[in-house]
């Protein structure tokens, strides 16, 4: 169903405020439970982006290509943001500059191919980022990320 880009607009906003209220409320126990710190900003727009993919995909309301990709881009600032924490945290010996720039030069590639030529192709190499910035969240603990879900997991099934 085609609905107007206003209430698409509107939708996207409601989005990132619900998700942002979330995050906001729950980031120490989403923290806790990734083993990374959590930026509710980050969150609640990669939650909407791929909030609004998931409706356009699967037919539920078509989501303009170009307002997917607003987000996407505001992804690849954020991400370029954790340069800093990421080269602190990993000892990384690359000026932050160097990196912050190609992570924004590619993150632009990446996107603009999404919303301009090939939304599939744009997607596939916008995976990186997403990758690249859940990695340069600072750890809370080594021990947990993974290790801390699947003990989550475990868990739950331990309570049914």
């Amino acid at each position: 169903m085609n609905i107007p880009i206003i209430n698409q607009i509107s939708l996207t906003l409601a989005l990132q405020l619900v998700y942002f209220t979330f995050y906001y409320k729950s980031a120490f126990w989403i923290a806790k439970l990734i083993g990374r710190r959590v930026c509710p900003v980050c969150f609640a727009v990669g939650s909407t982006w791929l909030t609004l993919l998931i409706i356009d995909s699967l037919n539920i309301f078509l989501i303009n290509k170009n307002l997917i990709a607003i987000l996407l881009a505001q992804s690849v600032v954020g991400v370029s943001y954790l340069i800093e924490e990421f080269i602190i945290v990993h000892n990384v010996k690359i000026s932050d500059y160097i990196l912050k720039f190609g992570i924004i030069i590619y993150g632009t590639f990446a996107v603009s191919l999404f919303a301009f030529v090939n939304y599939s192709l744009g997607l596939l190499l916008f995976s990186p980022i997403i990758i690249f910035g859940f990695y340069a969240l600072t750890p809370n603990d080594h021990n947990k990320g993974l290790k801390g879900i699947l003990s989550f997991i475990k868990l739950g099934k331990q309570r049914l």
